[in-house]
């Protein structure tokens, strides 16, 4: 149990695993972190006292009303713990790379797997262990003891999310093979986390009364099925009401659930890793000859890069999925364009929105391009200077970022005036321009595996980079909404700040030993 290859040894190195990935590393990021992890922690005791105090001056009250509110509140909490729950299992396959060592190890493969997605199923109920603890610690002080079956009522939920990752998970190998579930399982996690926000902002495209009367009726729909008491459905939201003995059953389930996908799961997994272990060891066949650089070496490394981008489905999806977050917006702005046309401040907030997408995407392409170099001996030993490489690679991020700011720029110009044309191909070209040279000056080094985490780092750095885009943000829409002359301050903040972070950039011999 407690020595080499026990349950609790394993546990442990899972956990260590996961520590790893909040653990600061560098000179003074460790006190850093330690402050805002301490400021986190005073600010959610805080919150967590005045919530609990409300919530023990309330009496729950299992109606169906209330069961309808705390079921539809589980629906959303699945949605999102199952999606994280699949993007941790397919990188426990695909990116961890110690396959191979656990089927050749001498622990049993149950064992294995029974920790790992013990420890997977912690590491997704870890945030809402964090935000149910910071009021359930309080309610016992206030005498809200009705309200604690809430919490572990949660923390099932995340065993029966990992439960349905695992099954679904296990379903894709079964159906469409290794090689395509290492990408559509994390478009469809990705998915399904994006799906809860988009679908709350599709009211905002209707007008206020047929938005009430739709809400309405959607919630008189979902009432009759998630709080109907007998029910299966309701079953989470009575345990958390504590209704009977339907917390154990509820516990009971989420347990059984957990154990059978893992043992279903776990039935194959050797056929399964075999298979994975081999996904990308097949060497591509040369179609033609290689070509020589006649076009220079700018242009040589700048189609490199989009090859690269093109080969790689999973991170292109990663890179084109915050641009779903924008879709409800513009589609608001579309249906004011149809409706009465645009003026100028609805035209400000449009130009204001993309720009702050066209710099989250430029930022993703740069930090692949310039940073994450999947051969960087290769790149530092060849007879090309740091500068015209670093040059290339952040010019293969901005064109893909000016060539998506090009058509929304001239619609502007087309549809609304000249001059709003105009000063949004100039904001958005000043924040991707910006967003590039910050990416050579301040390089953060790091896997293409790594994506998820490319902003970890420091924290002055992000803030600078988040002040620089914000300042191009602002001047963007006061320059479209006709306040052209007020625009030259936030621009003059963005230029200032630029500046900054140019005088406080490593010299070039320490960003070329990083790569």
């Amino acid at each position: 149990m407690f020595g080499p290859g026990g349950v609790l040894f394993l546990l442990r190195h899972e956990m260590l695993l996961i520590w790893r990935n909040f653990r600061a590393t560098g000179k003074g990021r460790h006190v850093r972190r330690i402050i805002f992890y301490s400021l986190m922690i005073a600010l959610l005791g805080f919150g967590g006292y005045w919530v609990a105090r409300l919530l023990s001056e309330v009496t729950p009250e299992p109606t169906p009303l209330m069961l309808g509110a705390v079921g539809a509140a589980f629906v959303i909490l699945f949605s999102l713990m199952l999606s994280q729950a699949l993007m941790l299992i397919t990188e426990s396959l695909y990116q961890r790379g110690d396959l191979d060592l656990l089927l050749s190890s001498p622990v049993p493969l149950w064992r294995v797997l029974i920790v790992r997605m013990s420890a997977i199923a912690i590491n997704v109920g870890l945030l809402y262990l964090i935000l149910t603890g910071a009021v359930f610690v309080w309610l016992p002080y206030f005498g809200g003891w009705a309200w604690m079956s809430f919490a572990p009522s949660v923390l099932l939920l995340t065993l029966f999310a990992t439960a349905a990752g695992l099954v679904l998970a296990r379903v894709m190998f079964a159906t469409i093979g290794p090689r395509n579930t290492r990408t559509i399982a994390q478009i469809l996690a990705s998915l399904v986390g994006a799906a809860f926000f988009i679908a709350t902002q599709i009211p905002r495209l209707t007008e206020d009364e047929t938005r009430a009367q739709a809400m309405r009726e959607l919630f008189e729909r979902a009432v009759p099925i998630l709080g109907d008491a007998s029910s299966p459905i309701s079953l989470p939201a009575r345990a958390a009401f504590g209704i009977g003995v339907d917390f154990w059953i509820w516990a009971l389930v989420s347990l059984a659930a957990f154990i059978l996908a893992v043992w279903w799961y776990a039935s194959n997994f050797a056929a399964d890793a075999a298979a994975i272990s081999g996904v990308g060891g097949r060497k591509r066949r040369v179609a033609r000859a290689a070509q020589k650089m006649q076009s220079g070496v700018r242009q040589t490394l700048v189609r490199k890069e989009w090859r690269l981008l093109r080969r790689d489905p999973l991170l292109l999806s990663q890179i084109l999925l915050p641009l779903l977050y924008f879709i409800p917006l513009f589609a608001v702005f579309g249906s004011r364009f149809g409706d009465q046309g645009f003026d100028r401040i609805s035209a400000a907030g449009f130009a204001s929105a993309f720009v702050l997408m066209l710099t989250s995407f430029a930022a993703s392409l740069a930090w692949l391009t310039v940073s994450a170099e999947d051969a960087p001996d290769l790149i530092a030993s060849a007879p090309v200077s740091r500068d015209e490489i670093d040059n290339a690679k952040a010019l293969a991020a901005a064109v893909p970022s000016v060539a998506l700011l090009l058509p929304p720029a001239i619609g502007a110009a087309i549809f609304v005036t000249p001059a709003a044309g105009f000063w949004m191909v100039i904001g958005g070209a000043a924040a991707i321009i910006s967003t590039c040279l910050i990416a050579i000056w301040h390089q953060t080094p790091g896997s293409r595996k790594q994506f998820r985490r490319r902003t970890r780092g420091s924290l002055m750095l992000n803030f600078g980079r988040s002040f620089v885009a914000l300042g191009w943000i602002g001047a963007t829409g006061l320059a479209v909404s006709g306040w052209a002359i007020f625009a030259i301050l936030p621009a003059l903040v963005s230029l200032g700040l630029l500046l900054a972070l140019h005088e406080s950039r490593p010299p070039v011999a320490e960003r070329g030993a990083a790569l």
